[in-house]
């Protein structure tokens, strides 16, 4: 979230005291990522320094807290998990968020700063350790599961119905709904092969495991000491391991991920 959240510093400072001891001296907003349903602060105590999480109601999913905290306790290394309240819960709700709070790691993102080839196995490790991992009854009915349908794919047929009907005012946007237009062909087409392949695999009987299902570099942070840290479970699912090693067999972005690198990763893995 890159503007702060509608709710007073003065609630969140006393929140933290209630809720986990925690006696704020500073707090300061951190215009960090591309969610819109989170925001994050680092706190300052007097002693140690804090992560703040925020995540909106709306997009709030327990084992997005229960997964980290239940693999950090069972001796997967890496993994940056939840501190609990005074009541031993992972969250409290205030104001129709979900905070929770984490130990500050004090780094950068693997998109700057790179990763060793060390690095990437460790990453294939930890990786192989988190689909092989068995949760509990109750948490393995609560998750997600893969349902192999685009992001967003449900707000197709409302855009396609803008583009045509809407006499845009701003001029981007009469450009991009004229570029849309020239590309109506090239989209439909996607979108039907997209569906297809989803109601495909759908039928399929491929086994699922534990995935963090948004594996890529801007989820890594590396310490001052050169230790990675697997952040960000908000999209944690039930799913085939592929799921996640999509982002290393290719990555998500050119240039992301090095051929070498998806080798150095699967040689951990």
């Amino acid at each position: 979230m890159r503007d702060a959240p509608k709710i007073a510093e003065q609630t969140l400072v006393a929140a933290l005291e209630a809720h986990y001891a925690v006696c704020a001296r500073a707090l300061t907003f951190l215009a960090l990522g591309a969610d819109a349903f989170s925001a994050v602060y680092r706190v300052e105590t007097a002693g140690a320094a804090y992560l703040l999480k925020l995540r909106a109601g709306s997009g709030f999913s327990a084992p997005s807290l229960r997964v980290p905290h239940l693999l950090h306790a069972t001796g997967v290394p890496h993994i940056l998990a939840p501190l609990p309240t005074l009541r031993r819960t992972l969250w409290v709700t205030v104001d129709d968020f979900a905070l929770t709070l984490y130990p500050f790691v004090e780094g950068r993102t693997g998109v700057e700063s790179g990763l060793s080839e060390g690095q990437w196995r460790t990453l294939g490790a930890v990786t192989q350790r988190v689909h092989a991992a068995q949760l509990p009854p109750d948490l393995l009915q609560a998750m997600p599961r893969e349902a192999f349908i685009p992001s967003r794919r449900e707000l197709m047929p409302a855009l396609e119905a803008a583009v045509a009907a809407a006499d845009f005012a701003s001029p981007a946007q009469r450009e991009m709904s004229a570029f849309w237009r020239t590309q109506q062909g090239v989209i439909r087409t996607l979108t039907q092969r997209a569906d297809a392949r989803g109601a495909h695999l759908r039928q399929a009987s491929l086994p699922r495991v534990l995935c963090h299902a948004d594996l890529h570099t801007w989820n890594v942070l590396v310490d001052t000491a050169q230790q990675l840290w697997l952040i960000d479970w908000d999209e944690t699912m039930l799913a085939p391991k592929e799921r996640d090693l999509m982002f290393v067999v290719g990555g998500i972005a050119r240039g992301l991920v090095s051929a070498s690198e998806t080798e150095c990763f699967l040689q951990g893995y």
